[in-house]
């Protein structure tokens, strides 16, 4: 008997220590009787996202028809504001290709969808780019492989401070042909392609 008058003892201090009234029903509890520090009269909380999850859009240039010819046009995709001029966050959604809504809409793109960018550095005190593709690039020919070309000086020289482009393939320096198909000697730029300038 002893016992169980301890346990109910027990249960009553429990109960009235969490602050439970005795109809079992929440209460609200006065400011006053808050602990210090609780309530901040400056609360820091913001919305606003670290410098490394911000984000921004880049152009990236895919390719639509018009009539005989083919035309660049210039589509936005996010990513993130710290990575924003590193040439590989330009090439990488210029290599997956235009979404299924974009496709809908008459882009297309003449790079082929295996092709791999194996490195792209940062230029060190040159206006000029040099990006290494895999060899499936070649998978394109003729004014579909100058099309290639042109979609990926185009998007990459949005880059501040970046005005010309040289090409690898697997590693090996090449000549990027122009949007007449003439092999270019060093670096091309958006003058070798202005017959796919955007309307």
């Amino acid at each position: 008997m002893i016992r169980g008058g301890r346990l109910l003892v027990l249960a009553v201090l429990l109960a009235t220590g969490c602050g439970v009234s005795a109809d079992g029903q929440p209460q609200a509890i006065e400011p006053a009787n808050l602990p210090p520090g609780l309530l901040d009269a400056n609360p820091t909380s913001s919305t606003t996202l670290p410098e490394s999850l911000s984000t921004t859009t880049v152009e990236v240039y895919f390719l639509q028809r018009q009539g005989d010819t083919s035309v660049l046009v210039s589509v936005s995709r996010e990513v993130r504001k710290s990575e924003a001029t590193l040439p590989g966050t330009r090439i990488a959604p210029l290599l997956a290709a235009p979404t299924l809504g974009e496709q809908q809409q008459g882009l297309t793109t003449a790079i082929p969808p295996a092709t791999k960018l194996l490195r792209a550095p940062a230029p060190a005190g040159s206006d000029d780019l040099l990006i290494d593709l895999s060899s499936e690039l070649f998978d394109a020919q003729g004014q579909d492989l100058a099309n290639a070309f042109g979609q990926i000086v185009w998007t990459v020289t949005e880059i501040p401070g970046i005005t010309g482009v040289r090409f690898l393939r697997d590693g090996v320096a090449i000549n990027a042909v122009d949007d007449q198909g003439v092999e270019q000697q060093g670096a091309v730029s958006k003058a070798n392609y202005q017959s796919l300038a955007p309307g």
